[in-house]
């Protein structure tokens, strides 16, 4: 064998060496572990990617209902139309006016504590 091999064989032994030494930490018996089914899951929650759902406590099963409905986010519940009505010009003037005094009203008040 050339040095080349020799250094390659070397390099991979010890590395399954520090491997394995690694692993025996995370070795588990098969009564500990739990299968999912799925044996990438499986290998992943053995490498501490991953873990299991465990079982609800005793509480949280007598407190849940069978039939858990759940409010859509960001959809507007259908609902009866609002009943307003249009404003007329003259209704609109007044309301502008109005908001102007309290803007008005506003900035004097503010303009007090300088």
């Amino acid at each position: 064998m050339t040095k080349f091999w020799q250094t390659r064989r070397a390099f991979a032994a010890s590395a399954l060496l520090v491997m394995a030494v690694g692993l025996t930490g995370c070795a588990t018996t098969a009564g500990e572990r739990k299968s999912s089914g799925n044996s990438l899951k499986d290998l992943a929650i053995w490498a501490g990617f991953a873990t299991n759902a465990e079982e609800p406590a005793n509480f949280v099963k007598e407190t849940r209902t069978g039939n858990l409905t759940y409010q859509p986010v960001g959809v507007t519940p259908a609902g009866p139309k609002k009943n307003a009505r249009k404003l007329t010009p003259e209704e609109l003037q007044a309301l502008e006016a109005e908001l102007e005094a309290a803007r008005l009203k506003n900035e004097s008040v503010g303009g007090q504590g300088q």
